[in-house]
């Protein structure tokens, strides 16, 4: 363990209720009921969920289906996650809809009009809980020739102007992909393009942006460590986002791309190697405001489908200076 490292603690994660990328775990009420608690009480306080409706290819996923919930308590798993929010004092931002086929048609204004409703309705549903505090915009990680600034502003201006007692947030990757969708941009082109289309378009509308940290490996040559890249981008975002009234955060990943030539499955995310979540706590914490991570209840809970994870969830604790042991109060051993 490296001495006099100033680590910040994750403290929020998000929720990913729809997508297996990063694992299934087919959690009953009491294994959600253990992760909620135990999130709270290791300091994280917000809950991002990261979509509750997907369409692609005509089939429709959404986090209010009945049957994700086989207990009485709740009538779906959004439901269920509101009410475990409140219980436990988690905030929530939610996450809206993604429909691909819309994209792929080129029909963006329809995407945008989706929102709307979506979130109209969400709102509405769920306004009476008090840990409902903001809004996060799904469609954030989307390639130049869907739209995506578009959406995602014009979202954003939506957002504000109804409802403006909530936050809005969104957490999209540093460097991002060109427009051929095979390279990506340098760190300068990143701050040119994406401040003047569209971080300089939408301030005032966004509150919070969590940055993805991507991949990036604990590099070290003869037992120096090398650097990385990422203290550059935390340096030179922040200064975008200072001009244009943007909190910079962290989404410091708690998952691994698979590596090329390793056999592994190319849309399967594994959890990460703790050497990997601690270089990049470590870039991190210096340079933002809040620390969260995508996600918890994948990657890191003793739930979850991965074996290691429980093994790195004890390491994390390990970094920001709390004992191991809990896992085993709060989960069993």
């Amino acid at each position: 363990m490296l001495k006099n490292s100033n680590i910040k603690p994750i403290t929020g994660t998000f929720m990913n209720m729809l997508i297996s990328d990063t694992g299934i775990n087919n959690n009953g009420l009491r294994e959600w009921e253990k992760d909620f608690r135990f999130i709270k009480a290791v300091g994280m306080d917000t809950l991002f969920i990261i979509r509750t409706e997907i369409e692609q290819n005509g089939v429709r996923l959404s986090a209010e289906d009945p049957r994700s919930t086989t207990w009485q308590e709740d009538a779906s798993i959004l439901d269920m996650t509101f009410r475990l929010a409140e219980e436990n004092g988690i905030d929530i931002y939610l996450g809206g809809p993604q429909n691909i086929t819309n994209l792929h048609l080129g029909d963006w204004k329809k995407e945008v009009d989706d929102n709307k409703r979506y979130y109209d309705r969400t709102v509405a549903k769920y306004g009476n809980f008090k840990c409902f505090k903001g809004l996060y915009v799904t469609l954030e990680a989307l390639p130049w020739h869907f739209n995506f600034l578009d959406i995602c502003a014009e979202v954003l201006e939506y957002m504000r102007a109804n409802f403006p007692e909530k936050k809005t947030f969104m957490s999209p990757g540093f460097s991002n992909l060109r427009g051929d969708m095979s390279s990506y941009y340098t760190i300068e082109q990143w701050i040119d393009i994406y401040g003047r289309y569209f971080y300089e378009r939408v301030a005032g509308l966004l509150d919070y942006c969590a940055p993805q940290d991507g991949i990036a490996a604990p590099a070290c040559f003869y037992g120096e460590i090398q650097e990385n890249g990422l203290k550059e981008w935390y340096t030179e975002v922040g200064r975008l986002f200072d001009r244009c009234g943007i909190e910079l955060w962290s989404n410091v990943e708690t998952f691994q791309r698979p590596f090329p030539g390793h056999g592994e499955p190319s849309g399967v995310f594994r959890q990460a190697d703790y050497r990997t979540l601690y270089m990049k706590l470590a870039e991190a914490s210096p340079l933002v405001k809040k620390i969260i991570t995508y996600e918890y209840f994948s990657c890191l809970s003793p739930n979850t489908e991965w074996g290691s994870a429980r093994r790195l969830l004890a390491r994390y604790l390990e970094i920001i200076g709390k004992d191991p042991q809990m896992i085993d109060e709060y989960y069993g051993g």
